[in-house]
This record gives structure tokens, C-alpha cells and sequence, in this order.
């Protein structure tokens, strides 16, 4: 039964949305392509946005930045590490893993910043209570409902006039996105996007819900009225799927996945914060081949979508940002794998980030006591600065407000 007007309007008043999605679709779907400077969400005093890409399983950064220069990752992994006549080499000491020339390419074009080190203090090898710590931004002694991104959406966005403030692209809505007023939809089947109005499959395929939390019932009743929601989101798929992008992108699923945000971007849907996951980096056996496939289909699509943003010409106002709950082991195991380490590298481009390295690398010569690295930047720094330089907001009613912003990321 179709659901009136003023009844989704007062249901996205109590959910915290201000406005429903049939009254917004005409206003910011529609946008000239000519148009060099891009209309800020309503309610908001700039047009930036933030894509966070996160790596899942733990990442290992010593196979992805490889230390080359350094004989003690190769007397750590005789099996696993990339010989030095491989490497993609930036500098006498480090280069890319051989599968990551398109990033390299980005490096070289100065369109990409690598930040070493990064971790927290008394690091947690649990993915699930890493991720949390992550999402949250807690200290690892703490335990917060809330994510890091919900707490500036409810501090520092209550005026924005979107139902899409964050959207993440995945089948489960990460804790960053929790708050007092959830603000963000979660596209569980992206493949929404690529099918025109009117057909079964795509009833069957399209999914879009905004997650539920404890008895609201506000909430609830979003859920019991999807076929309304999905009727104007086939509104906006068409819009969406006539944006132009380049047709590079691979056909990996990941790779289509951010060429649907870009899309999302370039049709200037009204949405602060994009979440996109690239899953499989737990290796703990038969690492060195699974970890290559992975590392050049990172590669090849973040490369692809960079240059994709700053061709359509909207890099300058989209920051991209990679994260991984923690890195690997220094040493290899006996199955030729790696095991949950700790400190790792975040990848960073476009916006006003600064291109080059950031942090100081963690040293080989001196781990824990389990062989693990010692972190040299505590991330919620990292977050501190994309909060205050990027976005515009006091980091100290987000975060913990001992942790200074991290200096020199942005221009």
C-alpha cells in the first residue's frame, strides 16, 4: 500500500532525517555538468566529502611498502618478501609491492600520500575488537557505542538537509556510522544501480535499508516501508547510472563498487561520507600469491578512481583515505603466512591532503615482545586532522581531546 507523503515526511523528521528522500531527488539530482563550483548539502558550509576505504582482515603493510634496504625484512621472511629487483623502488630504502605500479604511477604524479606507522597503544590482535577500536576511535582500554563519523554527523551536521549523509556500500553498516541520529544508508547490493526502473530483478536485487537500533521505532518503520524507499531510489539510480566515468575500471567487484561512488559524486548526491570495503587480508597461510592479487586489485582501482574524480573534476573537493585494522607480523610463519601484528600504512589522496610520506616508519630492530612493530602514529591523530582540516569540525567534541591533530597532511 502506498505510504502518503506526509506520513514519510513525518517519519524522517522522528528518525532524524530532515527531509525525505521525494522531495530532495529533484533538487540535487539535477546539476549542470558545466558547472565548475558544486553546491554545498544543503545545511553544510562546504561540498567536501570523505571516502573511507577500509582493507579488511589486516593488511600487511611490510609486503605493501616494502623495506627493501633493510636486511632484517629479508632475514625475517625468507619465503614471503619481495626481492629487491622487484620492488617498484620510490626511495633507497622502500618501494610498492611489483602487483602496485598504478599506485606507484599516482606517487609519482603527486596525487598520493603514504603515512607510516600508524597504529594505537596497547594494540589488540582481535579483528573484531581492532575493527571497533577503529570505528570508534576509543582507546583500547574503552568500550564506546558510538563511531567516529556518527559522533560528527550528530555534532556537527544536525543542520544538513539529506537523508544520505553517509552511505556505505556493503552488507553490514560499520560502527562509524552509529550515533544518537543514525544519518546514513547502507546499499547492501550495489548492483541497484545498474538496472533501469521496472524490472523483477531488480525488485529482487535492490536493497536499501538504514540500520535498525534497539526499539526505535521510527527506524522500524523505514524497514516496513522499503518498497517506498525503493521506489524513489530507482529515481535516483537513473540519474546516477547516467553519469559519464571512464571506462577503465576493472571488473572486480571492488573496482565497480567505487565506480559507483564516483558516479554518486559527479550526479553531486548530497552525501558527506562514503564507506567502501576491500575484504580478504587474512593470510595466514600460503600468503605471497593471495596477497599479490589483492594488492593489484587495490592497485588498479583506487588508481582508476582518483584519476577518475580529477577528470570529472571533482578530486579537489574528495578525500580518499585507506585503513586496515591492523597490520602483520614482522616474521613469516611455518605455513607461509603471516600472523595479526600492529602497526601499519594508511594511503591518503585528493582533497587538500599533501602528497608524500608522513610519520615516521617503525623500525625493525626494535619490536615487541611477541616480534610485533611498535606504532609511531596513534591513527585517532589521523582522524583528529581530517576532522579539523578536511572537514571543518573541532575534533575535541568527536574524539578524545588529548590526541592534537596529526600536523602536515594537509595543504
Amino acid at each position: 500500500m502506498a505510504i502518503s507523503l506526509s506520513s514519510r515526511r513525518e517519519f524522517l523528521k522522528q528518525a532524524g532525517f530532515l527531509t525525505a528522500w521525494s522531495l530532495t531527488l529533484p533538487h540535487f539530482v539535477v546539476q549542470s555538468r558545466q558547472a565548475l563550483a558544486h553546491a554545498p548539502i544543503e545545511g553544510l558550509a562546504d561540498d567536501r566529502i570523505l571516502v573511507l576505504v577500509q582493507l579488511a582482515g589486516g593488511n600487511d603493510g611490510l609486503n605493501t611498502l616494502v623495506p627493501y634496504g633493510d636486511d632484517l625484512y629479508y632475514e625475517a621472511r625468507p619465503k614471503l618478501s619481495v626481492a629487491p629487483e622487484d620492488v617498484l623502488k620510490i626511495d633507497d630504502y622502500c618501494g610498492f609491492h611489483t602487483e602496485m605500479y598504478a599506485l606507484r604511477e599516482l606517487w609519482e604524479d603527486g596525487l598520493l600520500s603514504l603515512i607510516q606507522g600508524v597504529g594505537y597503544p596497547n594494540p589488540d590482535r582481535s579483528h573484531f575488537r581492532s575493527t571497533e577500536i577503529w570505528e570508534t576511535a576509543s582507546g583500547s582500554e574503552k568500550n564506546i557505542a558510538s563511531g567516529w563519523i556518527g559522533r560528527y554527523f550528530d555534532s556537527e551536521c544536525s543542520k544538513a538537509v539529506t537523508p544520505t549523509l553517509g552511505v556505505q556500500l556493503g552488507e553490514r553498516t560499520a560502527q562509524t556510522f552509529a550515533g544518537d541520529h543514525p544519518r546514513v544508508v547502507t546499499l547492501s547490493n550495489p548492483q541497484l544501480f545498474q538496472f533501469s526502473g521496472g524490472s523483477a530483478r531488480e525488485d529482487e536485487l535492490a536493497k536499501v535499508h538504514v540500520p535498525s537500533v534497539g526499539a526505535n521505532s521510527s527506524l522500524a518503520f523505514l524497514q516496513r516501508t522499503g518498497n517506498d524507499v525503493l521506489s524513489v531510489s530507482r529515481q535516483l539510480s537513473e540519474k546516477v547510472r547516467l553519469q559519464p566515468t571512464t571506462k577503465d575500471y576493472l571488473p572486480y567487484q571492488f573496482s565497480q563498487t567505487l565506480r559507483l561512488v564516483a558516479k554518486m559524486i559527479a550526479a553531486e548526491v548530497p552525501t558527506r561520507v562514503y564507506y567502501v570495503s576491500l575484504p580478504g587480508f587474512d593470510h595466514h597461510a600460503t600468503q605471497k600469491m593471495r596477497h599479490a592479487m589483492l594488492l593489484q586489485e587495490l592497485s588498479e582501482s583506487l588508481s582508476v578512481f582518483v584519476r577518475d574524480l580529477k577528470n570529472l573534476g571533482h578530486l579537489d573537493r574528495t578525500l580518499v583515505v585507506t585503513f586496515s585494522e591492523f597490520g602483520r607480523r614482522v616474521a613469516e610463519n611455518q605455513s607461509e603466512g603471516t600472523d595479526h601484528g600492529t602497526a601499519n600504512l594508511m594511503f591518503m589522496a585528493g582533497g587538500t591532503s599533501r602528497a608524500g610520506f608522513h610519520g615516521t616508519r617503525s623500525n625493525l630492530s626494535r619490536l615487541d615482545d611477541v616480534g610485533d612493530l611498535h606504532h609511531t602514529t596513534d591513527f585517532r591523530s589521523i582522524y583528529a586532522s581530517m576532522l579539523k582540516d578536511w572537514l571543518g569540525a573541532n575534533p575535541a567534541s568527536i574524539l578524545d581531546p588529548r590526541v592534537a591533530p596529526m600536523a602536515g597532511l594537509f595543504k
